[in-house]
């Protein structure tokens, strides 16, 4: 098929084009943006078919430095998957989901990937086992808001190396399960939660969270120290609110009690053995 197989070719301006082309017909996403920003992590290593200079399918795996049950541990998730549609069904994506688990091999104390519903089959064949994510949940009183959250605008410089200094000097936002990777914390500030972004100067931390229809969602909580949550809500509510659902283990945030509801859509999968059971998979994680 006169196919090419590469890895590790960040490197090569013309091979990182051509994934990026890559990206933008397959998933819509142009990651122009936290490149030129200077975020692009080499931790998140390509496995492609090239054919002609053009990626024809590619299979991504990223490299996460986390925290779990306390200690520090080293994930891998899968990510980028795709085949051009004239390539499909000739096996090129099991063939480089293989390639990239063989080189993560010992690399990683466990692998995950979030799937969309076409692709479940695939992964179930391949190893994967899917499991069950949830959110916890806490209801709140009406509050009246605390003035001194500021908001960020990640298009502009300032703000957006005051994000990625806190995400790299963070202290864990869980000793459950935290994730400690300021570049993949950047993709999200600088695409799905660049309108969601404050800094509150007196607790020093950056939140990513928004509000709506009386629910306030906490995205991530980013410091050198994670204040307990009866400091920190008073700067986030709004009057309306009644509920505060978190996408992240609360087991630092001083809470007494909290509830839980399955997060349903992700898909979450995991390769055995992988050493969480019942995880909650921090947002700013997902790749």
């Amino acid at each position: 098929m006169d196919l090419t197989l590469r890895t590790d070719y960040w490197a090569d301006p013309e091979a990182r084009a051509a994934f990026k082309a890559f990206l933008i017909d397959i998933f819509g996403l142009d990651l122009s943006t936290w490149e030129s920003a200077g975020y692009w992590d080499p931790s998140f290593r390509p496995f492609s078919f090239f054919h002609r200079g053009e990626v024809i399918a590619s299979v991504c795996l990223y490299l996460l430095d986390a925290i779990i049950e306390g200690k520090p541990a080293r994930l891998a998730q899968i990510s980028s998957v795709g085949t051009r549609p004239q390539w499909r069904g000739r096996g090129l994506n099991r063939e480089l989901t293989g390639k990239a688990l063989d080189w993560a091999r010992g690399k990683q104390e466990g692998v995950f990937l979030f799937a969309n519903a076409e692709a479940i089959p695939f992964y179930r064949t391949c190893g994967f086992r899917p499991i069950e994510e949830y959110l916890e949940m806490l209801t709140v009183e009406p509050a009246t808001p605390r003035a001194g959250a500021v908001r960020l605008d990640p298009a502009k410089e300032q703000d957006r190396e005051k994000i990625f200094a806190a995400a790299r000097g963070r202290a864990p936002l869980s000793d459950r399960f935290s994730v400690m990777n300021a570049n993949l914390v950047m993709v999200h500030a600088l695409y799905w939660l660049k309108d969601d972004l404050y800094e509150i100067p007196d607790l020093e931390c950056v939140v990513f969270c928004r509000s709506q229809e009386g629910r306030l969602s906490l995205f991530d909580l980013i410091g050198r120290r994670i204040p307990p949550f009866e400091e920190l809500y008073p700067y986030l509510a709004e009057r309306g609110d009644t509920l505060v659902e978190f996408h992240f283990f609360t087991d630092k945030l001083g809470l007494e009690k909290t509830t839980v509801r399955p997060l349903r859509g992700n898909h979450p999968f995991v390769k055995d053995p992988f050493p969480l059971s019942r995880p909650v998979f921090p947002y700013t994680s997902r790749a």
